[in-house]
C-alpha cells in the first residue's frame, strides 16, 4: 500500500502533467531540451551506460531489463533563463523578461522477470525532449524578430528491450512528437515594407501545431562487473505544423501585396526539424557506494538549414517573411557525472557538461541565443523505504559570450539587434520514484520471515 506522503506526491505531479507549460532548451544545444529526470540530471546525463530509473526509457532503453518489476517516475523541472544584449555602436542594453518555466515529465517501465526468463521488458515516456520559450520587451531589440517565441512540445515513447545474454542487451522504442503550441508574436515593419520612415507597425501572430515521428535504439553492454559499455542512437523526425498567421493594423496595404487590410489572416504550414543524435557511454564501478561514467554524443543539427513558412494567401512580402535562414552546424557534446553512496539511504550525484552552438554567428537573433553551453550539476537521492525514493537535482549553465552578426534582420524589419549576447540559466529537478511486484511475478522487495535471523542462521550452517 502506498504511504500517504507518496500518494500525495503521485496525485500532485500527475495534475502538474496535465498542463505542461513554457518550454525552454536547457543542458543540451540548439532548441532541445535533455533533462530526463532529476537523477540523471544531477549527473550532468552521464548515465547512458547505468540506467538508474525509469527515465531510461527515452535515453537508452536497453536499461529496461535493469529495471525490476515495475517502476514509475514522475518529475518536474523549473527553469529560469536569463539574456543579456547590449549594442556594442549604440550602448544600450537589453534582457528578456524572466519568467519560470516548468517542465514535468512521467516514466513507466515493466520487467516479467521470470515469468519471460527475465528477457524482455517494456517502457513508456511522456515528457519534453525539445523546446523553447524566450519573452523580450515589445518595443525593445526583438520586436521584428519576435517579442515572444515558443514551442511547447510533448513526446510519447513507447519502448522495449530484449536480452541477449548476461552481458549484452538491445533496446528499441517509437517516439510520436506533439507540437501543441508552436509559434512567435512580432511587431509588423509597415515602416521598412513601405520605405516610409515613421510609418505606425503592425502586430503579426503566428501560431501552428502538428506531429511527427521518429524511433530510438540503444545497446547496454557488461563486459565486466566493474565496467559498462552504452550507446544510444536517436533518428531524426520531422514535425509538420499547421495554423494560422494573423496580422493587424496594416498600413499601405495593398502595396504591400496584401488582399485585405488593415487585417489579414491566412492559413500557415511549415515543417519543424528534429535532429538525431548518437552517442558513446562508458562507466566505472569500482564497488555499490560509486560509479562514473563518461558519454559523448553528436547531434545533427545541419537538418535545420532553414524555418519556411507556406500560406494559403501568399505574396511576395509573406514568402519574404516567412523564410528564416538557420544554416545551423552538427554539435558535439560531452558529459562526464557519478555518484558516491554515504549511506544506506542517501546518494550525493554530480557532474560536468559542455554543448557546442548549434548556430553560426551570422544566423543567431534573440529567438533562441545559441551559444557554447558550459553545465554544473549537483543533487541527491534519498531513499525513502524500499520502494520509494525521492531525487533533487540543480542546474547552472554558463553561455559563452557570441558578438553577432546577423545581416538579414535589418533587411526585413529595419532593426539592428547585433552585438554582444550572455545567458545563465539556474534549474532545479525533483522526481518521485516508485516500484511494484510484477503482479504473478516473484516480489522485487524480499521480505523476512519473522522471528528468522538470517545472519545467525547463516553463521549456524556455515560451523
Amino acid at each position: 500500500m502506498i504511504r500517504r506522503p507518496e500518494l500525495l506526491a503521485v496525485v500532485f505531479l500527475s495534475t502538474l502533467l496535465l498542463f505542461p507549460t513554457l518550454l525552454l532548451a536547457a543542458g543540451s544545444s540548439g532548441f532541445e531540451n535533455a533533462s530526463y529526470s532529476a537523477k540523471t540530471l544531477a549527473q550532468a546525463n552521464a548515465v547512458v551506460a547505468r540506467p538508474e530509473d525509469p527515465s531510461t526509457v527515452s535515453f537508452n532503453p536497453a536499461g529496461l531489463l535493469e529495471l525490476p518489476g515495475i517502476q514509475t517516475n514522475l518529475g518536474l523541472e523549473g527553469l529560469d533563463f536569463r539574456v543579456f544584449h547590449r549594442n556594442q555602436v549604440t550602448g544600450d542594453h537589453n534582457q528578456n523578461t524572466g519568467k519560470l518555466l516548468l517542465i514535468p515529465s512521467f516514466y513507466l517501465t515493466a520487467n516479467p522477470g521470470d515469468s519471460l526468463d527475465n528477457r524482455v521488458a517494456f517502457g513508456l515516456a511522456v515528457n519534453s525532449p525539445f523546446g523553447l520559450s524566450t519573452k523580450f520587451p515589445s518595443i525593445g531589440m526583438g520586436r521584428y524578430t519576435g517579442y515572444k517565441n515558443y514551442l511547447k512540445m510533448v513526446a510519447t515513447t513507447l519502448s522495449g528491450a530484449a536480452k541477449v545474454n548476461d552481458k549484452l542487451s538491445l533496446g528499441a522504442g517509437a517516439t510520436n512528437y506533439w507540437a501543441y503550441k508552436y509559434g512567435q508574436i512580432l511587431n509588423y515593419p509597415n515602416a521598412n515594407i513601405l520605405g516610409i520612415p515613421g510609418t505606425r507597425d503592425g502586430k503579426a501572430l503566428l501560431d501552428t501545431n502538428g506531429f511527427g515521428w521518429g524511433w530510438n535504439f540503444g545497446i547496454l553492454a557488461k563486459p565486466s562487473p566493474k565496467h559498462r559499455l552504452g550507446a544510444t542512437f536517436r533518428s531524426k523526425a520531422d514535425v509538420d505544423v499547421h495554423g494560422h498567421v494573423v496580422i493587424d493594423d496594416l498600413v499601405g496595404g495593398a502595396a504591400q501585396g496584401y488582399d485585405t487590410f488593415p487585417h489579414f489572416e491566412s492559413g500557415a504550414h511549415s515543417q519543424l526539424h528534429l535532429p538525431q543524435n548518437f552517442t558513446l557511454a562508458y562507466a566505472y564501478e569500482p564497488s555499490e557506494k560509486w560509479a562514473a561514467e563518461f558519454d559523448m554524443g553528436l547531434t545533427g543539427w545541419h537538418i535545420l538549414k532553414q524555418q519556411d513558412y507556406d500560406f494559403d494567401r501568399n505574396n511576395a512580402t509573406l514568402r519574404g517573411l516567412g523564410t528564416i535562414p538557420r544554416d545551423y552546424e552538427d554539435t558535439w557534446s560531452f558529459h562526464l557525472g557519478g555518484h558516491r553512496r554515504v549511506s544506506d539511504r542517501v546518494d550525493l550525484l554530480g557532474g560536468f557538461f559542455f554543448y557546442q552552438a548549434a548556430a553560426p554567428k551570422k544566423h543567431v537573433d534573440n529567438y533562441l541565443p545559441d551559444a557554447h553551453r558550459y553545465g554544473w550539476t549537483f543533487g541527491t537521492s534519498y531513499k525513502l523505504n524500499d520502494r520509494a525514493t525521492l531525487d533533487l537535482a540543480y542546474l547552472f549553465i554558463l553561455y559563452g559570450t557570441r558578438h553577432i552578426s546577423n545581416p538579414q534582420i535589418p533587411a526585413k524589419g529595419g532593426e539592428n539587434i547585433d552585438g554582444r549576447y550572455t545567458s545563465i540559466l539556474h534549474g532545479g529537478m525533483v522526481s518521485f520514484t516508485y516500484r511494484f511486484d510484477f503482479p504473478g511475478g516473484p516480489k522485487s522487495i524480499e521480505k523476512k520471515p519473522a522471528g528468522i535471523e538470517v545472519p545467525a542462521a547463516k553463521a549456524i550452517i556455515t560451523q
